[in-house]
């Protein structure tokens, strides 16, 4: 099992500090930026494995059916991700990964998991805004949310549920209003 110590290394290779906070998004800047894009096919099924089994110690005894993709990631975090969970866990094939997408998710599609216990899964959450509004619109849905998985957070707030991840980044500044 991977340690702390073990992502800290994979996190701090892929760092960058500056003097002058830099855009991070259309609505934050930070002095900190993480290149999730160079982290390795090694790194990030070490990350999968990582918040696989925080997921395990956060949710148990529920257990996701499904993973929501949420659009915008540059890896293939949420791919790893389930594939990791599902060798974890005894008795367990696979829990899909469906790309949260609204249009399909209003279309109909969205039937499919009504019901279903399902964990957002994005790259990196700054502000949180959009897995937010996702989480919001697959609850309206009957999707119950059990929590927000991700490689980085960097929220430092309690939301509307858990946010299970392999690394804290450093904070954000929000620059516009949010609402």
């Amino acid at each position: 099992m991977i340690t702390v110590e073990e992502i800290n290394e994979i996190f701090a290779k892929i760092t960058e500090t500056y003097d002058e906070p830099i855009p991070i998004g259309a609505r934050c800047e930070s002095h900190t930026y993480y290149r999730v894009e160079d982290l390795t096919d090694s790194d990030l099924n070490a990350c999968a494995e990582y918040v696989a089994y925080r997921i395990i110690n956060v949710l148990s005894p529920q257990k996701p059916e499904v993973f929501l993709k949420l659009p915008g990631g540059y890896t293939f975090f949420a791919e790893r991700l389930s594939a990791v969970y599902a060798e974890l866990l005894p008795g367990v094939d696979e829990i899909p990964l469906e790309q949260y997408v609204e249009e399909k998710l209003s279309n109909g599609h969205g039937e499919t998991y009504k019901g279903k216990n399902a964990i957002l899964v994005t790259d990196v959450i700054t502000t949180a805004r959009s897995s937010l509004e996702a989480h919001t619109k697959a609850t309206l849905r009957g999707i119950p949310v059990l929590c927000w998985a991700t490689l980085i957070d960097r929220t430092f707030g309690p939301g509307p549920v858990p946010v299970v991840s392999a690394f804290t980044g450093a904070p954000v500044r929000v620059l516009a209003q949010i609402g």
